[in-house]
This record gives C-alpha cells, structure tokens and sequence, in this order.
C-alpha cells in the first residue's frame, strides 16, 4: 500500500449536500479544502423537495441552475391529509418565489459533485476515514480507499457525516436522540403519471409519504415509531396492512405496485449534537441536527448549514473573534425555531391522541430541546 501526505486548511468529510456547500464556500473565500467522500460514485439518497424559498440560499452557493436542468421537475404544492379527513391543498405558486423543485436525488448528487470539482474544489471519493487525532497546530486525518494510504493535515475539520456523525464521536460527542421515529422506505411503479405532488396522510400508527421520482416510480416511506417496527419476516404484511387503513393514497396506487422486496428501515427522528463546534472541528448537516421529514428542513438545511459552516470557517482562519460562536447561534436558533414549528405541526393530528405513536409525538412537540 502506497502512502501519500498532504496539508489544506479544511478537511470536508462527506461529500453529501452539506459537505459540498461547504466546500464551494470556502473555496469562493480562498480557504484551500478537500472533501473526504467514502463512496466513488453518488448513490440516490432520501429527500427530493426542494422548498421555494429556498431560491436564495441555491443563488448564493452558485447551484440555482443544477436544479433548474429539466429531469428535475417543478414543484408546485403538497397534498395531505392530517388532522382531518379530507386531503388538502396547499400550493406555493402564490408565494415571492415561486414553484419549488422535486429532485431526481441521484442527479442531484452527481451535478453537485462536478460542480464542486468545475469550481476547483478537492474530491478525493474512494476513501475511507480511518483515524482522526488533534495535533497542535489543528488535526490530522488518516484516510485510504484499499490501495493508497494518505495523512492529511488541517487547521479544521467539518464532520458531514451525515446522522452517525463520525468526526464528532471520534472527539468523544454523541448525538442525542429527541424521539424514536424511524422510516420504511421503499419504491413503487406507476401505470399511469401522477401529479407532481408531495402527498402526506397520517394514520394511527404513523404517517406515510408519497412523491414521484419520475413518470413510473414513486417513493413511498411510511413513519412510525421504533417500537412499532414488524420483525423482518412480518415487513411486508405491515406494510399492506398499514398502507390498507389510508383514506386517500391507497385509492391513488396498489399494494401490488409496491416493491416489497426492497424495503429499508432507517432512522427519521429529530436527534442532535450537544455542541456543534469544537477545536479545530465544526459539523454540519445532519451530523449537527438530525430532523423529521415532516418539517421538509432536509436537503435545505444541510446546504444552509454548509454554507454558513464555510463562512464561519474562513472567518476563524482570518483571526475574527467569534465566528464559530455565531454559527453555533445561528444553528441554536434554527433548531428551536424548527422544534417550534414541529411542535405545531403535530398538534394539529387529534384523531389518534390514544395511539402509542402519537402519544409520543405531544411529548415531542410540547418540548423545544436546545442548549442550556
């Protein structure tokens, strides 16, 4: 195995939505950086809407036009049933900014990886994080992808690990979890085009989530606490069985569509870092703060996090007092703001007060969990 030794002001590691708007950030401030990314080639990851309001943040990173590319289709409103029977309507077309964007994910990670290579940022993707330790004058990072061994040096290092925040606990932090909910995703095909619509309902046990990928695919995931998981044998069964007592999506596809081979359960509830800072490391994205899909904060978020992460950053490496200090405000004051929001969003849901999901869910929305 060949070894290899290189220094940068910022080691990126993950190159997901918050790694890379990190990345452009700082490489538009003149902050030498590398993105770590374990994984050669993007893989399609959870989350297509891309809110309106977003627009400002997507012209700020420079990646407005990623997303205004064709196989990317414009996004106009949700549907959803919550809190009553009826499905409801609610669309942004009357909003400053318009529609929004319901994402081919897997495109969107591809374009945002050239495009962070086009705007001279570092990829090394193939590699893994094997150690990382603090040294004087910041960290050192051990990484390799099989054949080729590097140590790389740094002032700074951004954990964008994602949930598992691997940077963050080889510092000795763990994430906390606010609440148990976890996700069954799995995919569906359509005979026949539906709108292109973010379709939510709540039942007694959780809620689910529909969105078409393209002309004959849907995602579908379904919520439900942890607890309330089926062994694997029983996946299936719970799954018809859960998607049979919807009012309005089971009449729009069939069960016999679904592709029950290929579920995956994977954890969906709000979870965070005590601290998102540290010395010489900051985190971003979900390895910061982890949040339910139902606030729709996921893609936004992450490349949000980046790019204040990036400015925080260069700020530090110019010598200005408390740049790292007023991200972390930043960030604390999202998250209260979104555990807010959350908390009014599931209080609207009465049907089911007596469940054990949503009993679980007033504990949680009654609680606004930031810092002491």
């Amino acid at each position: 195995m060949t070894k290899d030794k290189k220094a940068y002001q910022v080691i990126i590691v993950g190159g997901g939505p918050a790694g890379i708007a990190t990345a452009l950030t700082l490489t538009a401030r003149g902050v030498s950086n590398c993105i770590i990314e374990a994984q050669l080639e993007p893989s399609r990851k959870l989350g297509e809407a891309i809110p309106p309001n977003a627009k400002p943040l997507l012209k700020k990173l420079g990646i407005l036009h990623l997303v205004e590319t064709p196989e990317h289709i414009a996004y106009y409103g949700n549907k959803s049933c919550w809190g009553t029977n009826e499905l409801e309507q609610s669309e942004f077309i009357q909003g400053i900014h318009g529609h929004g964007y319901l994402l081919d994910r897997f495109l969107f990670e591809k374009q945002l990886r050239k495009h962070a290579v086009d705007q001279g940022c570092i990829l090394s993707a193939g590699y893994k994080l094997k150690k990382t330790l603090r040294t004087e004058q910041g960290v050192e990072v051990h990484i390799d992808n099989g054949s080729t061994s590097v140590t790389l040096l740094a002032d700074y290092i951004v954990d964008a690990t994602g949930r598992k925040a691997s940077v963050a606990q080889q510092f000795g932090m763990s994430k906390r979890a606010i609440d148990s909910q976890f996700a069954m995703v799995f995919k569906a095909k359509l005979t026949t085009p539906m709108e292109h619509q973010i379709m939510v309902e709540a039942t007694k046990n959780g809620w689910w989530y529909m969105a078409p990928q393209n002309e004959t695919e849907l995602t579908l995931m379904f919520f439900t606490l942890k607890e309330l998981l089926p062994l694997k044998n029983e996946m299936r069964s719970y799954v018809q069985k859960e998607f049979e007592t919807t009012l309005h999506l089971s009449k729009i596809t069939s069960t016999e569509s679904f592709d029950f081979d290929n579920i995956k359960v994977m954890p969906a509830g709000t979870s965070r870092l005590d601290v998102s800072y540290g010395d010489h490391w900051i985190a971003v994205g979900d390895a910061a703060f982890s949040f339910d899909p139902i606030s729709s904060y996921g893609i936004t978020s992450a490349l949000a996090s980046g790019y204040y992460a990036g400015h925080a950053l260069s700020s530090c490496l110019a010598n200005e007092e408390d740049a790292m200090l007023a991200y972390s405000y930043l960030m604390e004051n999202a998250f209260k703001a979104y555990m807010e929001k959350l908390g009014s969003h599931y209080e609207l849901e009465i049907r089911w007060k007596g469940s054990a999901y949503w009993k679980n869910r007033f504990p949680v929305a009654s609680k606004v969990y930031v810092k002491n």
